[in-house]
């Protein structure tokens, strides 16, 4: 059985479509956990009109995401774990991919590219510079989504997500399971991504503070990674456009000299910051 756990706050109107997609799967042999975090829409009726007893649901005080998905977790009685959210959508044989996969390969996790989603259209794919195939131990797991892992319990039960991080909870979780478990890629996108509006442009402090968490929760990180450095150091400029206050950029200005990253880039964002 596969233990699918799906964290949920204030999403009634989009839940709908992601339950739909699970309960649609041609893998039939599994258990949607939802956590409802708190929720103060009818989230939890939502749930009910399903009347599907593969459906757990499980409420909890509002605590963020990780919280949710670790409660999900403990709650969870298969031999294998996925998640999902509560605004993106499966393919309907996306589980039995996978567990294929799992099997054929003898990977203790799987992920698969996703489908970048806007106003309806596909713009695009999420992990498309991963290619199929076990990552070494050094490739960075980066922009691996949350909603496209697959693995066996064991895994997810001794690496939660850890809540104290703001931004790329997926990816620290997963800089742990890289050091004791086997991580295959799948080329092919088994889900929809759909786009939000939340640029990071708009939230700077917790892109700045995740990393330098990740930083410190992981004191060999960059020696680890080191050929990941240059990609890093791009992603930190790239995401430090259109932030308006200085002393943040001068923060990102920092960060991507830490990486490494080349000095004529840096030049790049030092003079748009007086622009």
């Amino acid at each position: 059985m596969i233990s699918i756990v799906l964290p949920s706050f204030n999403r009634a109107q989009v839940l709908p479509k992601a339950v739909e997609s699970i309960l649609c799967q041609t893998y039939k042999d599994f258990e949607l956990i939802i956590v409802d975090d708190g929720s103060t829409d009818n989230t939890a009726d939502v749930v009910k009109n399903f009347n599907d007893d593969r459906i757990v649901y499980v409420r909890q005080e509002n605590a963020g995401a990780c919280v949710a998905r670790n409660n999900g977790i403990e709650h969870s009685r298969g031999e294998y774990i996925a998640f999902q959210d509560s605004d993106d959508i499966w393919h309907e044989d996306k589980l039995e991919k996978q567990l294929t996969t799992l099997r054929n390969t003898g990977a203790d996790v799987v992920f698969c590219r996703m489908n970048r989603m806007s106003d309806g259209k596909n713009v695009g794919l999420v992990s498309d510079y991963f290619h199929e195939g076990f990552l070494s131990k050094e490739e960075l797991p980066m922009s691996i989504g949350t909603q496209t892992l697959m693995g066996k319990s064991a895994v997810f039960k001794q690496e939660k997500f850890d809540p104290e991080m703001p931004r790329f909870q997926e990816f620290e979780m997963l800089v742990r399971v890289q050091r004791f478990f086997s991580i295959y890629c799948m080329e092919e996108p088994l889900a929809d991504y759909h786009l939000q509006n939340d640029s990071i442009s708009k939230r700077p402090e917790k892109y700045l503070r995740s990393w330098n968490l990740m930083l410190q929760k992981h004191p060999d990180f960059l020696k680890t990674y080191a050929s990941s450095r240059d990609r890093i150091g791009r992603d930190v400029l790239l995401n430090s456009f259109g932030v308006d206050d200085w002393k943040l950029r001068w923060q990102f200005i920092s960060m991507a000299f830490m990486f490494k990253k080349s000095l004529k880039m840096v030049a790049r964002l030092i003079r748009g910051t007086f622009l």
